[in-house]
């Protein structure tokens, strides 16, 4: 159930029976020689939206911007400061705890976001004690994770992936470009990001030790499934929680 096309009233009914509410946050910056700007927020708001049917939970708008400073040097990022990140997540949670709701998921899919959005959940319990806020990575699900190695192994990489991408050509096929496959793949074994210029000096292409030209829309069929399946899960375990 979407927040965006929801009437007051709806809300209002709502919450006479139940407190939950899934809330997705992406960014917007560049995804290798393949993936478009927006593969983070389309992967958070696809699962969102797909949880929200599963579970008739309310999803609201996603938060499109991210902590993506690191990436400045390629075109069409948009990037937000932390501080400015966690004053937007604890506002947002705050609002919505002010007119009763008290469980909160976070579906994230930008790992620059991670610890902002914990800290965001930190202070969701300090300043209301009742609420229960979870921050989920997608992709670091033990359910995802499994396919991810099974599918990619190695070549997933850390950004531009040949899983996220899957997941963006599954609801968007033309957006991500076919790219040969890779003759010489070189692993990172743990990303180096020290700044924009720095980041593009060593990740030309905008990629971290991935082979996008993996991706497909049929192994983003079962990154989704997977995905969604376990996100179910956890949402039923923070809504039933005392």
């Amino acid at each position: 159930m979407l927040l965006k096309l929801a009437i007051w009233q709806d809300v209002q009914d709502y919450l006479e029976k139940r407190n939950d509410v899934v809330i997705p946050v992406g960014s917007t910056e560049q995804h290798g020689p393949s993936g478009p700007l927006g593969t983070d927020l389309i992967a958070a708001e696809e699962l969102a939206n797909e949880l929200g049917e599963e579970r008739r939970t309310f999803v609201a708008p996603i938060i499109p911007f991210g902590v993506s400073g690191v990436h400045g040097a390629f075109p069409g990022t948009i990037a937000v400061q932390p501080a400015t990140l966690l004053a937007l997540v604890r506002d947002v949670i705050a609002g919505l705890a002010q007119q009763g709701f008290r469980r909160f998921l976070l579906i994230n899919a930008h790992p620059g976001s991670k610890a902002i959005l914990q800290a965001a959940c930190a202070q969701a319990h300090e300043t209301t004690p009742d609420a229960r806020c979870l921050a989920i990575q997608w992709w670091e699900l033990p359910e995802v994770r499994s396919v991810l190695m099974e599918m990619f192994g190695a070549r997933e990489g850390h950004h531009a992936t040949p899983g996220e991408l899957s997941v963006v050509r599954k609801f968007y096929p033309r957006s991500v470009l076919d790219l040969p496959p890779m003759q010489r793949f070189q692993p990172v074994p743990q990303p180096i990001l020290w700044g924009p210029r720095d980041f593009r000096q060593r990740y030309a292409d905008g990629s971290i030790g991935s082979d996008p030209s993996l991706s497909s829309s049929t192994a983003g069929d079962r990154i989704f499934t997977a995905a969604s399946r376990a996100l179910v899960e956890v949402h039923r375990r923070l809504v039933e929680d005392p």
